[in-house]
């Protein structure tokens, strides 16, 4: 007896445990070849039944199974139910067959009730003024209750009571009471605030920092031990750190409790180089009679960080075309005395189709007014010195123009390289006093004047808007004005070429009152990589004695940034106005840091 049971108990356990699993599987469940074909919800539910069904997450072609029906019904309750639908019912499901075995029907039958009404909003709070909280809700008498609507609202206190200091608050939901008036379902809706402790920052602590002066960090930052915690303040850090341009990432700020009352922040950066090359290279296709086709390029070499102190200094040479070049100085001391004032120095000198020389002497005042918010003035010294033949062709003026320039920038970009969102808004106002020393034989031919005056607008505009995970929609817009008694050449804007208005040449246009607009689609495949398409859009606009000049001009084609070992590569390709596909505008440059 023992000899058998050992030698068939193995096939007698194999055969029971696979009985035991067949009948687990199939315990409480239809058979599992049929299928839902249709569902069908009664008219009393007075709602649409593709709404229904997705709320229910039931679809046709789904395997049934009559354990879930119970599921189904509870689904579209509380669907309904957050909606202010607070007796709602679902009182039963029918299942018939629906053609053959292999399908089924199912039939909802019940009632989702009259909509619920707010009727009173009671709020107690034990620190903060109740009216602080009121003025950020929507939750308002005369609305339909509706769950949603009061998370929402709950989430809006305690991001209120955060940005006050109280980021430890809570909300309690007291009883809702639910009652009928003039046959309307009306809610009492009662919510209490604790507080509990304001919070204070009681240590900042830097991590990742190798270079950079932990005082250049925290000033930019604005943020003092002892002072209150403010959420805003906070989840801003990386990307106001970010706009310094010398930091590679900043992570997250990571919160530690140190006392009831008291928080410490732990900021982790990766410095970047401290140093960048950005270079372009153009070129220009022949043009029939106009000559061989030539090189564009420009040149751009930036030290961000002297020293690791956020001092700053750039040489920029640009040559636009096979006449012209420009280049230029600039020196920034950040913070002077620990102010939040930046002062910089700007020398640049330009060539003009070898029509005049462009000499141009800065100074250059920052105040750091808000933390997004910048107030810029400019002292600036421009000389013009015409060629002979120019001054003689065209009544150039040699003239030294004295501006005072006043402005706004505003910054909310989340990454100045290749933002994801955010705003980039300037504008700024210039009066110059202009005057004019020659020719003499011009002055007086002419009847000019040798002191006049010169008012000047520029407006600069950068919006963009984040819309799927990789997809952004970039758009820009620049527009500059002057005015005065007699313009001439030198007074005007020039523009034209990569950073402006693509498909056309380096500074190729110019006038008293110009414009610009970029739009592109942008497709984001990495932090400094993108492909987008662009649509540009110029405009120009400048008088000649009694000729009045201005065009529209279109611009279009395609863009691609990608990192490389050398740095951010760019390649532009774009066509201007009745362009052939052999007369496009090819644009390299390449951003590197090091």
């Amino acid at each position: 007896m023992p000899n058998n049971f050992s030698c068939k108990s193995p096939f007698y356990a194999a055969a029971v445990l696979l009985l035991l699993g067949f009948v687990s599987a199939f315990a409480g469940r239809s058979p599992i070849n049929k299928t839902i074909r249709r569902v069908q919800f009664s008219e009393s539910f007075q709602t649409s039944a593709n709404e229904l069904q997705k709320a229910a997450s039931v679809t046709k072609g789904q395997p049934f199974f009559r354990k879930d029906l119970p599921l189904y019904a509870r689904k579209i309750e509380q669907y309904l139910y957050n909606r202010g639908y607070l007796f709602v019912r679902v009182d039963s499901v029918q299942v018939k067959p629906d053609g053959d075995s292999l399908y089924v029907m199912l039939n909802f039958f019940g009632s989702r009730g009259k909509q619920a009404f707010i009727e009173a909003v009671n709020i107690k709070s034990d620190s903060l003024p109740v009216s602080f909280y009121e003025n950020q809700s929507d939750l308002v008498p005369g609305r339909p209750w509706s769950a949603v609507l009061v998370d929402e609202a709950i989430r809006r206190f305690l991001k209120t009571a955060a940005e006050a200091g109280f980021l430890f608050a809570r909300v309690q939901s007291g009883e809702m009471k639910v009652y009928q008036k003039n046959r309307r379902n009306l809610v009492d809706i009662n919510l209490y605030i604790h507080e509990n402790e304001r919070i204070y920052i009681s240590d900042l602590i830097i991590r990742g920092r190798k270079y950079t002066d932990e005082k250049v960090i925290l000033r930019d930052l604005g943020l003092k031990t002892g002072q209150i915690y403010a959420t805003s303040i906070v989840e801003d850090i990386p990307q106001q750190l970010m706009r310094l341009g010398i930091f590679k990432s900043v992570k997250p700020p990571i919160l530690y409790r140190t006392a009831p009352d008291s928080i410490a922040l732990e900021i982790t950066i990766e410095e970047g180089s401290a140093a960048s090359f950005d270079g372009v290279v153009g070129y220009i296709p022949e043009t029939g009679k106009k000559g061989n086709g030539y090189f564009t390029g420009l040149l751009d070499i930036s030290f961000k960080n002297l020293f690791g102190t956020g001092r700053k200094f750039s040489v920029h040479w640009k040559k636009p075309n096979a006449l012209s070049d420009e280049f230029s100085l600039e020196y920034t001391e950040p913070w002077v005395f620990n102010y939040p004032l930046d002062l910089a120095g700007r020398l640049e000198r330009t060539v003009r189709d070898t029509t005049f020389i462009q000499w141009n002497y800065a100074l250059n005042v920052r105040f750091h007014l808000l933390r997004n918010l910048s107030v810029l003035w400019k002292l600036q010294r421009n000389s013009y010195i015409p060629d002979s033949s120019a001054s003689r062709d065209f009544r150039l003026l040699q003239n030294e123009v004295l501006n005072s320039q006043i402005g706004v920038e505003y910054d909310t970009r989340d990454y100045a390289p290749n933002p994801r969102k955010g705003v980039f808004y300037s504008n700024s106002y210039a009066y110059g006093l202009k005057h004019n020393s020659g020719p003499t034989y011009i002055i007086r031919e002419d009847s000019l004047k040798k002191n006049e005056a010169l008012h000047s607008i520029l407006v600069r505009l950068e919006f963009y808007y984040n819309l799927w995970s990789n997809q952004v929609l970039a758009f820009k817009l620049n527009g500059r004005q002057i005015k005065g008694s007699r313009l001439q050449l030198t007074d005007y804007f020039w523009f034209g070429g990569s950073r402006t208005l693509r498909g056309y040449r380096e500074n190729q246009f110019y006038g008293s009152t110009v414009g610009w607009a970029n739009l592109e689609y942008r497709f984001l495949m990495g932090r400094n990589a993108r492909l987008f398409l662009f649509s540009d859009w110029g405009f120009y606009h400048y008088k000649d004695k009694s000729t009045v000049f201005e065009k529209l001009l279109p611009g279009y084609g395609l863009g691609v940034r990608f990192d490389t070992p050398l740095g951010i590569m760019g390649v532009d390709f774009g066509l201007g106005k009745g362009d052939s596909f052999g007369e496009a505008k090819i644009h390299f440059g390449l951003i590197n840091r090091f």
